[in-house]
């Protein structure tokens, strides 16, 4: 069990659970600019563009920053386009937990296709070109202090009674979703 039932009603509360900084300011500015300043190095020296959500998908409250990274080039190219495959990664906004997770994405002029994270995307990593990053991005999500979380951390049920504001749980409220839940 990662989060105790104190820790979850935080989380459900938006609230941090930690002291560490920049969690424990509870200041989503603060806690943005740290993500988009991990993201940046973790492109530079990964040779990776991004494509981060960091205003909760336009509407309502994501617990979390959804960072998805890719080459635009071949090997993370689905079809001709703009249609890729992306290492995903979910920062917590309230911790220092992320999540790493594949997604594919399309777009056009005329709109696009994405992927929405849930429990069962967590450590779902298939395209070899995604598999061959994680040790890299681990190592500097690491250096940065954050600790990554596999779906086996994330798997305990909630308690009873417990509701979650999101749309992204399947059938089970797990641990994932008091930490990984967007409100629309």
């Amino acid at each position: 069990m990662i989060l105790t039932e104190t820790q979850i009603d935080q989380l459900l509360h938006q609230e941090a659970i930690t002291e560490e900084w920049p969690w424990s300011t509870n200041d989503e500015q603060v806690i943005d600019r740290n993500v988009k300043d991990i993201v940046a190095e973790i492109c530079r020296r990964a040779r990776l563009k991004d494509r981060t959500e960091y205003g909760h998908y336009g509407s309502g409250y994501a617990s979390y920053v959804d960072c998805w990274l890719y080459r635009p080039d071949d090997d993370f190219r689905i079809s001709p386009g703009n249609h890729y495959h992306g290492l995903v990664i979910l920062f917590s906004r309230l911790s220092p937990f992320y999540v790493l997770g594949q997604g594919d994405k399309s777009w056009d002029r005329n709109g696009g296709t994405f992927y929405l994270p849930d429990y069962e995307f967590v450590d779902v990593i298939e395209q070899p070109v995604l598999k061959d990053l994680v040790p890299l991005v681990t190592t500097i999500l690491t250096e940065r202090g954050l600790t990554r979380l596999h779906k086996a951390d994330l798997d305990t049920i909630l308690p009873a009674g417990v509701q979650v504001p999101t749309i992204l749980a399947q059938r089970v409220l797990r641990h994932f979703d008091a930490l990984f839940y967007w409100e629309d």
